[in-house]
């Protein structure tokens, strides 16, 4: 049989310096002759946090999208009914296509076309 080898003891970890006490000498907080030892309760003050509403409570916009107004992109000449604005190439005829001051846009696809400015 093999003998087991003995490691020798580790000394113990030399402990800790202790944190000076308050009113001690050579404290960093010790206190001046002539004062009380300990001084009185200090008062803290916390600061204000704003509390974070959950996303349900936080005020959202009260108008809902708007029904198209289909009255508005049809017109009735000689019987028929003719579309008043232009279709999107892209999407095809049912998609109009919205126009702005210099463009025009398809909300659907998002094809946009920019017009010329005539001066």
């Amino acid at each position: 049989m093999a003998k087991k080898e003995e490691k020798p003891a580790t000394p113990p970890a030399p402990a800790k310096p202790s944190a000076p006490v308050k009113g001690a000498p050579g404290a960093k907080g010790a206190a001046k002759p002539g004062t009380p030892a300990e001084p009185a309760a200090e008062v803290k003050k916390e600061k204000v946090k704003k509390e974070k509403r959950p996303q349900k409570e936080r005020p959202r916009s009260k108008k809902k999208h708007a029904k198209v107004q289909v009255w508005k992109l049809y017109e009735i000449k000689d019987g028929k009914a003719v579309r008043k604005r232009e279709n999107c190439p892209r999407c095809g005829s049912g998609t109009f296509l919205a126009s702005y001051r210099n463009r025009k846009y398809c909300g659907k696809c998002g094809y946009g076309q920019i017009m010329s400015e005539k001066k």
